[in-house]
């Protein structure tokens, strides 16, 4: 017998079997059926009707829901309450409505669901209500649009649950777009269940606010819970919910077919923003960066306002980005600036030919101890990774610019460069993923993560130095990303202060760009189709609207990690406005366009325009939940390097700003 013989048999006895006709109160058989294979079919239960059966191309998504409606759940006793419908009158082909009452704990419950199916769309609308006539505490409602037991079922809710097997959200905050990612662990059916985003949903200050979700696979079937014990009298609530189903084997087909739908059924379009041009946002950076206190005369730019140190994993973009500004203006201060911090660099880097890390460098100097070190904000002990993989790209990248617009070999640069990459290769994990940390007091990997950085890195690495050892790991990381992150709708690694296991988004971005520039080197659609699927898995952890009880913008922004929750609209070591923008070109979707200029301008909103921190970025657009503060409209740390640094460097990249100066810079050797 195979163990999914044996589900089906469990499932079957586990569920009580339907009534016959005459018990219920329709005599009618009502399914709803649409041009894109999805159908509905509610079923008779021992007191009414049930919710009844979800099919794609006549497939079930999974064992009927044969004992109600919907069901509530008492959250002091653990006692659940199925209730049944009364009536099923089918409006349409493709709608209908039910409704029901109870009487529960004295109080009459009363309930109507509308189901409306998408015309050709693998898509639906469930519209719950419900009422009571006196106050009814203790309970929750919940729905879900199956029962258990045919299929083994993972969860995906950022930031909460990537891959995961159990998601138990008692009050939902911080999801992008307000809905699960689920799918069958063979990946035979994938769907997004959610919620309305036209709704006033997770609002803190009415009842939507305590909504959750819940799920445990083969145990628990995906449901949305509201009300969290209490239900007011007099209170007509509603929650509308949606559905949408991908019958695609193929994760990266799945997602992007799910998300189009989703973009589709929602006339969801991207809400104007306009701050300034980029012309005048580049300006305002340089002339902050020129006179900032953060800037340390021989060694480089302290990173943020309350954090002192200059992270040395960021020294090579910053000083790439500086004589960048230099070869459009002419002035010598910003060559001198990148020339120092470069400089400076090679001081981090363990050069003791006996120490088993030779060739990785500490990722910051602290200003006040004036020492290099490996440690974060957290208590992980370890060299970065990946941010050796960022350092070593940037810093041949400079190299290889000086060389070519000067004729000036910095070699030291290029060595310091190859020793880092160097120590990577010898960090690969046998998963042929890299890890995000290693700990410098026994050498221990940590598991492997995404690494983003380095999947960049690699082809940069060996298009400069021609070694193919950097070629192969470049390959293994492709395949790690295709088969760990794509396959499961779960990045890590991005942020070197997270734990290995955190979901986060920043790593998606970097897996986009990885294929677009692999799109534009070999002609491969393979490339751009994974590019477009990895930007649709990312715009599901962005906010879709502007949500109502905050005056920041909220459109576009996302959460950055579980740990520190907090709404953001920044590129992190990432080059995820220039993707978007080129997306949209490649494509002719003009939704990545779009997206692309709300993140921009949303960059500029963030930027501190007076004072010395001018030209810095706010760490965070708004706090909704008041997740890291007590106002929801905080914007929290300001970064000179990071957020502001990234978002400048694509500006000129891109050729959408020039830095302000004298005429370009007639070349020649110093």
């Amino acid at each position: 017998m195979t163990r999914q013989q044996f589900l089906k048999i469990c499932a079957s006895a586990a569920v009580a079997p339907a009534a016959p006709p005459d018990s219920a109160s329709n005599t009618q058989e009502t399914t709803l059926k649409n041009r894109a294979g999805l159908a509905w079919a509610p079923v008779r239960a021992t007191a009414g009707w049930a919710f009844g059966e979800l099919t794609l191309n006549r497939s079930a998504v999974d064992n009927p829901v044969r004992r109600g409606m919907l069901l509530l759940h008492n959250l002091m006793t653990g006692e659940e309450r199925w209730l049944a419908a009364t009536e099923v009158r089918q409006l349409d082909p493709r709608s209908a409505r039910t409704s029901g009452s109870a009487q529960i704990d004295g109080a009459t419950f009363r309930f109507e669901m509308k189901v409306l199916l998408a015309e050709d769309l693998p898509a639906a609308a469930i519209e719950l209500r419900w009422s009571v006539n006196r106050d009814l505490t203790g309970w929750e409602v919940c729905f879900a649009y199956c029962d258990t037991g045919l299929c083994e079922w993972r969860a995906t809710l950022y930031p909460f649950a990537g891959d995961s097997t159990e998601v138990r959200r008692d009050r939902l905050s911080y999801a992008g777009v307000p809905a699960a990612l689920m799918f069958r662990d063979d990946h035979s059916l994938s769907l997004l269940f959610g919620i309305d985003p036209g709704s006033d949903y997770l609002n803190p200050h009415n009842w939507t606010g305590s909504t959750g979700f819940h799920f445990r696979d083969l145990t628990l079937a995906p449901q949305f819970r509201a009300c969290s014990g209490h239900i007011a009298a007099g209170v007509e609530y509603t929650l509308p919910l949606q559905l949408f189903l991908s019958g695609s084997p193929d994760a990266t087909a799945a997602i992007t077919e799910l998300v189009r739908a989703w973009v589709r059924f929602n006339h969801y379009a991207v809400q104007p923003l306009y701050v300034r041009s980029p012309d005048e946002a580049l300006a305002i950076y340089l002339e902050g960066r020129r006179n900032t206190p953060m800037w340390q005369p021989g060694m480089g730019y302290q990173i943020e306002d309350a954090w002192k140190v200059i992270y040395t994993a960021e020294i090579p973009i910053s000083a790439y980005f500086d004589y960048l500004v230099w070869e459009q203006t002419g002035e010598k201060m910003w060559r001198e600036r990148a020339y120092q911090s470069a400089d400076f660099l090679l001081k981090a880097q363990h050069v003791d030919a006996g120490d088993p890390h030779f060739g990785v460098i500490d990722t910051n100097y602290e200003l006040d101890t004036r020492r290099f070190t490996s440690l974060d904000h957290t208590p992980i002990v370890g060299y970065r990774v990946d941010m050796n993989a960022y350092a070593a790209r940037y810093l041949l990248m400079l190299w290889r610019r000086v060389r070519e617009k000067e004729g000036n070999d910095q070699r030291e640069w290029r060595q310091a460069a190859v020793r880092m990459a160097d120590w990577l290769v010898k960090q690969q994990n046998p998963d042929g993923g890299l890890p995000q940390y290693v700990d410098y007091r026994t050498g221990r990997k940590s598991i492997s993560v995404v690494s983003g950085r380095a999947l960049l890195s690699m082809p940069v690495i060996y298009s400069i130095t021609g070694d193919e050892r950097y070629r192969r790991l470049g390959e293994d990381l492709e395949r790690f990303v295709r088969e760990r992150g794509e396959a499961r709708h779960w990045f890590t690694g991005q942020h070197p202060d997270l734990w290995p296991k955190d979901y986060e988004s920043d790593s998606v971005w970097c897996a986009v760009e990885y294929w677009l520039d692999k799109f534009e080197r070999t002609k491969d659609e393979t490339a751009l189709s994974n590019a477009q699927a990895d930007a649709w898995l990312a715009f599901l952890m962005l906010c879709p609207k502007q949500l109502s009880w905050v005056g920041n913008p909220t459109q576009t922004c996302h959460a950055e990690q579980e740990h520190y929750l907090q709404y953001s609209n920044y590129c992190y070591n990432n080059r995820k406005i220039e993707s978007l923008f080129r997306l949209g070109k490649l494509t002719g979707e003009r939704l990545f366009a779009d997206l692309g200029e709300r993140v921009m301008q949303s960059g500029f909103w963030a930027q501190q325009t007076v004072g010395p921190y001018k030209g810095a970025q706010y760490e965070r657009m708004a706090d909704p939940w008041l997740g890291v503060s007590d106002d929801v409209n905080s914007k929290g740390e300001l970064y000179f390097s990071e957020l502001a640094l990234d978002a400048s460097l694509q500006l000129l990249e891109m050729g959408k700003a020039r830095a302000l100066g004298s005429s370009p810079h007639e070349f020649t050797s110093p």
